[in-house]
């Protein structure tokens, strides 16, 4: 009912990013395809070993989260105090994006977000305009969030359209001179790409990203999620 793809590559053998897909209602009884969907995609501070236990941790605590019947801005407060006892001994936090897609009759579909602290998703529309929903929001593990709340933004997409999540490894990627790549080339590395899929959209994504970060090392973990309604 969906067209999606997620990528990830750790900066060493072992990384902090995750990303994860849900769709909510009965499955494998042969009703209808459920017309709610979670996809999100998260960043660990650090690297290496430490930051991939708690990717594990925080992980594991989202997807248990999706058992539960909560809003989107309830599920982040809800991990937002679930990750803590993980987070505080060694001061680590957990950047997440999460959006929800409630697919209508009419093919169109509602994108909510909720924004803690991550990459804010792009969405490139089938008319071939690029916009950055630029929503914040406290990273989890802090506790911040659990007191302060978090906010949400809605946009209503069409046939076609493309949602495109990113971990900051994305921006902050170096070439061999030591340039990063940044969020202007970010977001021309989206307009410019073909909008025929989702299989589509990330190979030309990762294409780009290879060509400018030519021979150098991989400056930190990378994860792409795309979808397309």
């Amino acid at each position: 009912d969906l067209d999606a793809l997620c990528y990830s590559m750790p900066a060493r053998e072992v990384g902090g990013d995750f990303y994860s897909y849900h769709a909510f209602g009965t499955q494998g009884d042969g009703a209808a395809p459920p017309a709610r969907y979670a996809l999100a995609i998260g960043d660990i501070t650090g690297k290496g070993v430490s930051a991939a236990l708690l990717m594990a941790t925080s992980l594991s605590q989202f997807d248990a989260s999706l058992a539960i019947e909560m809003s989107a801005a309830e599920r982040l407060i809800h991990l937002d105090r679930a990750i803590m006892p993980y987070t505080r001994p060694r001061r680590q936090n957990c950047a997440l994006c999460y959006i929800e897609l409630e697919r209508h009759s009419d093919a169109t579909a509602t994108l909510t977000t909720i924004n803690a602290g991550g990459i804010p998703p792009y969405i490139r529309s089938a008319d071939g305009s690029v916009e950055c929903l630029e929503i914040g929001g406290f990273a989890l593990g802090q506790g911040l969030g659990m007191r302060l709340g978090y906010q949400s933004a809605q946009r209503t997409l069409g046939r076609g359209d493309l949602v495109i999540l990113t971990s900051d490894g994305v921006v902050e990627a170096n070439d061999a001179a030591g340039a990063m790549f940044g969020f202007e080339q970010l977001e021309a590395m989206i307009a410019a790409g073909p909008t025929a899929s989702s299989a589509a959209m990330l190979e030309h994504m990762q294409r780009t990203l290879e060509a400018f970060i030519g021979p150098a090392d991989l400056h930190d973990d990378l994860t792409i999620v795309v979808v397309q309604i």
